[in-house]
């Protein structure tokens, strides 16, 4: 196979530069996304993100994938009445993406160069024993990630993650104003205020108590 593969890009549909390309697929980081809730953002992956995708496939329904997830570190499949679509984290995308094809694999794709493979790692803990929540919505840390010895960039630009349960029974007290719940809880006053907007509960009617009139 040529391995000179344009990443983020479906072949055999993909023509090269300048060159017609028809999509019939949407990408496995749409589809990984939307899995773990990024694109609505109620609740998000700690652990795997779209920078571990290193390649995905589309296979008929009808034909048989499970060797293709017994090798991946990690995997997903997405299904739907005319095909299904794997997606995984491998060491060697090209090899893997190989075997795919002689399986019967219609399209495929390959991810950037920057993309590493996942690895599970036990969670970090405070010294109470409680879980330490990563610091950004996809459950990036910033540290460097090397892989084969090149370096990985960091992961930059995306937003805080915080407890959103911890957050709203303080909207729902009303008693801190939203500057100080952003400091408290490590996140921008406009990520509180939008926050508080999207669970009915702004300044004004977070603390309404309802009262029940009695008449004789």
């Amino acid at each position: 196979m040529n391995e000179s593969l344009v990443a983020n890009k479906w072949y055999p549909h993909y023509k090269g530069p300048g060159r017609s390309y028809h999509n019939p697929y949407p990408t496995p980081q749409s589809i990984l996304r939307a899995a773990v809730g990024a694109d609505e953002y109620k609740f998000v992956s700690e652990t795997v993100t779209t920078e571990h995708i290193r390649a995905s496939v589309i296979l008929p329904v009808d034909v048989p994938f499970q060797h293709l997830l017994s090798e991946a570190p990690w995997g997903m499949t997405y299904t739907t009445k005319e095909w299904r679509m794997i997606i995984v984290s491998v060491i060697d995308p090209l090899r893997w993406i190989e075997l795919a094809r002689a399986s019967g694999a219609v399209a495929w794709m390959k991810s950037h160069s920057q993309t590493y493979t996942y690895n599970w790692e036990p969670p970090v803990r405070d010294h109470t024993g409680s879980k330490i929540r990563p610091g950004n919505s996809l459950g990036v840390t910033a540290a460097n990630r090397h892989e084969n010895g090149h370096k990985v960039r960091k992961d930059r630009g995306r937003p805080k993650k915080f407890d959103r349960d911890a957050l709203l029974d303080d909207l729902r007290e009303n008693i801190k104003s939203h500057t100080d719940l952003a400091l408290k809880h490590g996140v921008s006053r406009f990520t509180v205020h939008k926050f508080a907007q999207r669970n009915g509960l702004t300044k004004i009617n977070a603390n309404v108590k309802t009262q029940t009139h009695c008449t004789t």
